[in-house]
């Protein structure tokens, strides 16, 4: 079981923001707080959703909530972190198709997301096929379904 600090995630993320080209993504956010690698097909990230971060600022200012689409971002590192933890730091997943996505509870200020991928290889070789179940506490926050290709 290995897990990745706040720092090494930020890093990561911030080096993002200023590259651009093939295979590389802006991040301007912290997706992760922590990300927990269970087994080699699956992994869990945590992340605190704080009401002074800056992509809260005016979504949906009389009732802020985490955008879902940082909830894929969320997935996506923690997918990241698993393939470069169990295939070498080199290694890369891109994702490539958003299958399906159900969101069912709002993140407010305060709460803690939990995600949980379930990966397996995918259809496809050189691909994996995901499940991420994302939580706050008891209630089921998002179900999200995607691809990724690895390399």
């Amino acid at each position: 079981m290995t897990s990745a600090a706040p720092e090494a995630v930020t890093a990561r993320a911030a080096e993002a923001v200023t590259v651009t080209g093939p295979g590389l993504r802006a991040a301007p956010i912290k997706p992760v707080d922590v990300v927990t690698v269970v087994s080699e097909s699956e992994v869990i990230a945590v992340k605190q959703v704080r009401a002074d971060d800056p992509y809260l600022e005016g979504h949906y200012p009389d009732m802020t909530v985490y955008p879902g689409v940082f909830l894929i971002e969320s997935a996506y590192e923690a997918v990241l972190h698993l393939v470069r933890t169990t295939r070498g730091p080199q290694a890369d997943a891109e994702l490539t198709a958003l299958d399906s996505v159900r969101f069912t509870t709002a993140l407010r200020p305060g709460d803690e997301l939990r995600v949980r991928c379930e990966c397996r290889p995918g259809d496809e070789p050189g691909t994996l096929a995901v499940i991420a179940h994302c939580t706050t506490g008891e209630a089921k926050a998002a179900l999200l379904k995607m691809r990724y290709r690895l390399r």
